[in-house]
Order: structure tokens, then C-alpha cells, then sequence
């Protein structure tokens, strides 16, 4: 069985991790960590590539399902990350 999600389903209390600031333009970029095959939370490595070049590539494990990609979550601007703080 495999786990289809639909972006829309996803709340606030689903954990992301963040990667960044990028080299090249600043962004920051997020996933959800979550197996997307069985659910189940996963251990985010502690890099990874930008969304864009990715490809095939690992960036998580699930104790179930061994390393998996985790789901692409949003992009955040360099600029509404300082105006948060």
C-alpha cells in the first residue's frame, strides 16, 4: 500500500524541517517529515539539495521503509523570514 498525499490535507502540526539560507539567492526551502510511502514521521538529514535538483535523491530514513524523499512543503523568501523576527 502507498500513501498519496494531498498538499491540502497537510495542517500546522505535521513537522517540516528547513534548509538554508541557499547560496544563491538567500530562500530557505522546507519538507514535510513524513515517509511518503507508509506516514510515518521521518529523520530529516541534516542537508540537503534545493526541491529543483533533488532528482531521485535520499534526504530522509524511515525506520519502515529505509531512505526516502521527503514531500516538497514552500520556499521561504529571505525577506519574510527577517520580517518575522
Amino acid at each position: 500500500m502507498s500513501w498519496k498525499y494531498d498538499y491540502g490535507e497537510f495542517s500546522e502540526n505535521v513537522p517540516t524541517v528547513t534548509y538554508g539560507p541557499c547560496l544563491d539567492d538567500g530562500a530557505y526551502f522546507s519538507y514535510y517529515r513524513i515517509c511518503p510511502k507508509c506516514g510515518r514521521f521521518v529523520k530529516a538529514d541534516h542537508s540537503s539539495k534545493l526541491p529543483t535538483n533533488i532528482g531521485d535523491e535520499t534526504n530522509a530514513t524511515c525506520k519502515k521503509c529505509g531512505r526516502v524523499q521527503m514531500l516538497f512543503a514552500w520556499w521561504n523568501e529571505v525577506e519574510d523570514v527577517e520580517d518575522e523576527l
